[in-house]
């Protein structure tokens, strides 16, 4: 008797996750959905969403509970980092902490291994007699989400499947369509998941955040004007300074601990040297230096560097050249060519 292959399947019921679950039947897997409830304002659209997806799959539908998990592991964290000066990815610590462990969690209650995500990624199973596995940047380009993935556990990561890695988002979207996904009002979405429509500002008011007002310095030391709460802006930023300037003028640095916006014209906002710590290591960390290639936002192109390992567990990294808005509590994903090496959070 064949053995029955089953595998829990991250399900939004967007072409993303539809297109997964086609790929995963067709490969004799029988799939498992579950939508995770987030406990959104928008949980109920997501939740009919789902269910009518994997109802035209002929799938039933698990709802797992993880609003208590990303209160804490997801808002939480990014109420204290905003406090603190700090810009994070909410999709970073959300995958590792909320969505993948949740996953597993379900797959232990019903004693499945495998886990599948629509994340566009790549996981190549190692050789025989060696379990180790590698993970690569999907082979569409446009859409891979390696960089959302690197501090996901390389146990998890090593019993995960990714059907949408080989293939393209137009191929998803086909695949969708023909499981029934009405695309007519298709669209990305851009928007993170717990704003409900807000902009980042009001969500923040919202929650409590409120800093303090301050002065705006230029790198000569000169005050310029005033800022109205770091959590308000970001490295790199140009627009909303409200300071008049023969030369735009962007965000260099946010002094968290003077209560000051420090800023400065274009080339002055890059850097080449930063620090990176929480650092989730794919392959085995390394003892000396190291070329690679480091990637330090979801839009940003990886760039060659060396890796300096330091004696408290963290990281330095130092770019060949200078690059634009090195942000603090932002991700650094580390690579080898298409290989993901692991990541960190910038310091």
């Amino acid at each position: 008797m064949t053995k029955v292959k089953r595998v829990i399947l991250g399900f939004s019921g967007g072409v993303d996750s539809a297109a997964a679950a086609v790929l995963l039947k067709r490969q004799g897997y029988q799939v498992v959905p579950v939508v995770l409830d987030l406990g959104g304002a928008d949980t109920p659209f997501l939740l009919v969403r789902a269910s009518k997806m994997a109802a035209r799959l002929g799938l039933k539908l698990l709802v797992e509970p993880a609003a208590d998990a990303f209160s804490k592991e997801v808002v939480e964290y990014l109420l204290f980092a905003y406090t603190h000066a700090q810009t994070p990815n909410p999709c970073i610590r959300c995958n590792a902490l909320v969505k993948f462990a949740c996953l597993a969690t379900v797959a232990e209650r019903l004693k499945i291994e495998k886990l599948a995500t629509g994340h566009y990624f790549r996981r190549l199973a190692g050789a025989s007699g060696r379990p180790e596995s590698s993970y690569l940047r999907a082979c569409d380009r446009r859409k891979d989400q390696s960089y959302f993935l690197f501090s996901v556990s390389g146990k998890l990561l090593q019993r995960s499947l990714f059907p949408l890695g080989e293939i393209s988002k137009e191929e998803a979207l086909v695949l969708a369509a023909e499981a029934g996904y009405e695309l007519d009002n298709y669209r990305e979405s851009q928007e993170l998941c717990f704003l409900n429509g807000e902009r980042y500002q009001e969500f923040l008011i919202r929650r409590g955040v409120i800093g303090g007002r301050g002065k705006i310095v230029d790198t000569q030391g000169r005050v310029r004007g005033e800022h109205h709460g770091l959590q308000n802006y970001t490295i790199g930023q140009r627009r909303g300074l409200g300071i008049a300037n023969p030369e735009p003028l962007y965000v260099t640095k946010l002094d968290y601990q003077d209560n000051r916006l420090l800023v400065g014209e274009r080339e002055e906002a890059y850097s080449r040297r930063f620090k990176v710590n929480q650092i989730n290591w794919l392959v085995d960390p390394p003892s000396q230096p190291l070329e690679l290639e480091c990637r330090i936002r979801y839009r940003h192109e990886p760039g060659p560097a060396i890796l300096n390992p330091l004696a408290d567990g963290q990281v330095e990294i130092e770019f060949t050249s200078p690059q634009f808005a090195i942000t603090p509590g932002q991700g650094a994903a580390f690579y080898h060519g298409d290989r993901l090496l692991g990541g960190g959070i910038i310091i």
